[in-house]
């Protein structure tokens, strides 16, 4: 079973959708929980310089019933902390401490997002692939690495894949699709129009669709068959910076470790393709 999201990580998830007075309690939160459970409503209100009624949209938009069970959320997750707490600061002038921080806050992102994936889905979307004629991976901007690292993945295990850096080549591969493919879509914020209408195309000629992201209700997610939620930090250190593309290599990583262990002729594959890379070295 998928374990249920953080606080911290609704919040960083759903951060781009705020409104400017709700990303003030979003930092406010951050930086002060032991403070904010103590607070009531109308307290924290003043504390972010919000609204009540900001403060209630809030927390439905990270998906709590209200403030009193946002509450009851930190406090439980506050009493189950380990040791992977960490700050925000980055400091060229304390490189040892930042790269601490760093190290802490991406080991806390491959975690929450590895530990919400719900094992059930997962095995879904092996099986699929497994039977596919064909995988196409879908990105734009800076998640397109991530969409040629995972269609070079699979075909190092035999499994047909295509990917593209140019978005009219990714359309035209989806246009080519058939009932028993596979699409996985890869965006952060799961709102990109290319990709929503690769999607859409892909399922009405029958393709299974995978969407990759961070936003759990974005288009891209209620558009697909499939969503693999991603965890965030990317508001951590500075909330214009996007700077990571960990947690979604992370995710084809795991299909890629995964679909290994089923390919019987997976390490064939990869021991013909390594010596082929092997006899191009000097």
């Amino acid at each position: 079973m998928a374990k249920e999201a953080t606080v911290r990580n609704q919040i960083f998830s759903a951060y781009d959708s705020l409104f400017d007075a709700e990303k003030k309690v979003a930092d406010y939160l951050m930086n002060h929980q032991e403070k904010a459970i103590e607070m009531s409503v109308s307290e924290l209100a003043a504390a972010c310089e919000a609204s009540q009624a900001t403060i209630v949209r809030f927390c439905k938009k990270i998906g709590c019933n209200g403030y009193h069970h946002l509450k009851i959320k930190m406090a439980k997750e506050m009493r189950e902390q380990d040791d992977h707490e960490f700050s925000n600061e980055i400091s060229i002038d304390n490189i040892e401490q930042s790269l601490k921080n760093i190290m802490a806050s991406k080991m806390e992102e491959l975690k929450e997002t590895l530990s919400s994936i719900d094992g059930k889905m997962l095995r879904e979307i092996i099986d699929l692939i497994l039977n596919a004629n064909v995988v196409e991976f879908t990105a734009m901007g800076n998640t397109i690495p991530v969409a040629l690292d995972g269609s070079y993945k699979f075909n190092q295990l035999g499994i047909p894949a295509v990917s593209s850096t140019i978005w009219e080549t990714q359309e035209a591969y989806a246009r080519t699709m058939r009932k028993g493919d596979v699409m996985i879509a890869i965006s952060a914020s799961g709102a990109s129009r290319h990709l929503l209408n690769m999607a859409n195309i892909a399922k009405e000629n029958g393709v299974e669709v995978v969407a990759i992201t961070n936003q759990a209700k974005s288009p891209l997610a209620e558009a697909s068959h499939y969503t693999i939620v991603t965890a965030t930090r990317e508001q951590v250190f500075h909330d214009q910076v996007s700077f990571t593309r960990m947690a979604a290599m992370a995710v084809i990583d795991s299909l890629f470790l995964l679909l290994f262990s089923t390919k019987w002729d997976s390490f064939k594959n990869l021991s013909e393709h390594e010596q082929s890379v092997a006899e191009d070295k000097i």
